[in-house]
């Protein structure tokens, strides 16, 4: 009973962008006599270990025995927290949040009226420290376990229609790109009130720039392979001396109904969704050692899905010259 329940929900699973191209291709292949080939798309190259990418930050002894200081600037409470258990086992976004606490607790500090001694040590700590705070910015976006589960390759993929995540996974870069503008300027105050743990969170729930990727590289590897076997054909051949044959027919449903109401649209969505999050995506790693390899993930294919789907319109554009189709009509 319970395996036939689990079958029936795996039978109600809306289509992804894979299965929607693979619907699509089934009709063409029925049609057209096309070969029915396994589109595979091509694997990107593999991230570097977070151990090759990782850091260390320089290990700044801060001792602490001005007891007025401790208790009006609140170092005490800081050092304190990076000396415990866990602070010395940090995640990236934690360590960097605790040198952007740090910072601002110092900017602080500085202001106050301090011993020229004290003064000194605080002004050498905070120097140390905004030498040190994007080495911290740069561990976070290169090997926290959530941004790098979005650059992983994987099965997932898009929905057709689907903007659950979309907009939440947009503005968790936004306030990334805003984190790194405030650490550029030193506003260490604005920095230290960023909600990091907020940001990876909805990121880590919606996994939708992971489902991107995937649906893009898919697309772009369905229209590269597929589209050779397409365009050998002549529109002519279809339509000798001008006759509509039942063939156009059901091509002409094949266009109207599968590949424009639901391929094309689809399309639509994965460019829109592009257009908006990789300007964000490059913003943040454009600098980074593993830029490349997000390009390879988002641009390439995303530009090569363009360049694809134009040649596949133009047969259809071919088809509709040559042939009584009328493809350009509105469907029933």
């Amino acid at each position: 009973m319970l395996m036939g329940v689990l079958l029936a929900l795996s039978g109600c699973a809306e289509p992804d962008s894979k299965a929607t191209l693979l619907d699509y291709q089934k009709r063409l292949i029925r049609v057209l006599q096309l070969e029915n080939i396994s589109v595979q798309a091509e694997l990107p190259e593999t991230l570097p270990r977070p151990s090759a990418l990782n850091q260390p930050l320089p290990d700044i002894r801060m001792d602490l025995t001005d007891a007025w200081a401790s208790r009006e600037c609140g170092l005490d409470q800081l050092i304190g927290e990076r000396n415990s258990g866990l602070g010395r086992v940090f995640q990236p976004s934690k360590q960097l949040n605790y040198e952007l606490r740090l910072l601002a607790r110092l900017q602080q500090c500085q202001q106050q009226p301090l011993s020229p001694a004290l003064q000194q040590q605080v002004s050498g700590w905070l120097a140390q420290k905004q030498q040190s705070v994007q080495l911290a910015f740069n561990n976070m976006l290169l090997t926290d376990d959530t941004l790098r589960q979005q650059w992983h390759s994987s099965s997932k993929r898009l929905v057709p229609g689907q903007t659950n995540g979309f907009i939440d996974s947009t503005a968790a870069l936004r306030s990334l790109i805003n984190l790194k503008q405030l650490i550029e300027t030193s506003a260490w105050q604005h920095a230290a009130e960023v909600d990091i743990e907020q940001s990876l969170a909805a990121l880590y729930q919606h996994d939708f720039l992971a489902g991107l990727q995937n649906s893009l590289r898919f697309s772009a590897a369905w229209f590269i392979q597929v589209n050779p076997q397409l365009v050998t054909i002549a529109p002519t051949s279809l339509c000798p001396a001008g006759q509509n044959k039942p063939q156009l027919t059901i091509l002409s449903t094949v266009f109207s109904k599968f590949f424009i109401a639901k391929v094309q649209a689809h399309l639509a969505e994965l460019t829109r969704y592009y257009n908006e999050s990789w300007p964000l995506i490059a913003k943040l790693y454009q600098h980074t050692p593993i830029y490349p390899a997000l390009q390879q993930r988002y641009q390439q294919p995303a530009e090569q899905l363009q360049q694809q789907l134009l040649l596949h319109v133009q047969w259809w554009q071919q088809l509709n010259q040559v042939c009584p189709v009328n493809l350009t009509q509105s469907p029933a």
